[in-house]
């Protein structure tokens, strides 16, 4: 069975920050594990420093890692691996994922800009392509 692609729509950054949050606190709470794909090594210092300090009360647990970790929630660079054997993959980076052993996808779309509203678009038509399921939520 396919993984369900579930695609945020974003207008802004504090959208982002928002979805990126709200399902790694979902992940922890459900006691799912996550694992958040990034580009580069400033964007996973940036989601590293976000989940520490959110919720504001609190903190989200999680590791950067790219080799094997238990945590339940890991950020990597490696889209090859599955770091933390997660169901739940959150793709932050450009291009499709090219694993697709998840439950879920979860992805940005991400129009802040024509050049990223034209990469969510680029990465839409791949899944579709690949007969996965799609749910769009806009915020």
């Amino acid at each position: 069975m396919k993984a369900k692609v579930i695609f945020y729509r974003v207008k802004d950054n504090s959208a982002k920050i928002q979805w990126i949050c709200a399902k790694a606190e979902d992940a922890i709470k459900q006691e799912q594990r996550l694992l958040i794909t990034v580009p580069n090594f400033q964007a996973a210092q940036y989601i590293d420093s976000l989940l520490w300090k959110s919720p504001p009360e609190s903190f989200i647990p999680h590791v950067v890692s790219d080799t094997q970790t238990s945590e339940w929630i890991a950020i990597t660079l490696q889209n090859q691996v599955n770091v933390n054997e997660a169901a739940f993959l959150f793709n932050l980076c450009p291009s499709p994922h090219p694993e697709c052993r998840f439950k879920e996808i979860y992805e940005l779309f991400d129009v802040t800009d024509p050049q990223k509203a034209h990469l969510s678009e680029q990465k839409l038509l791949y899944y579709q392509n690949q007969g996965f399921t799609i749910i769009h939520i806009s915020y």
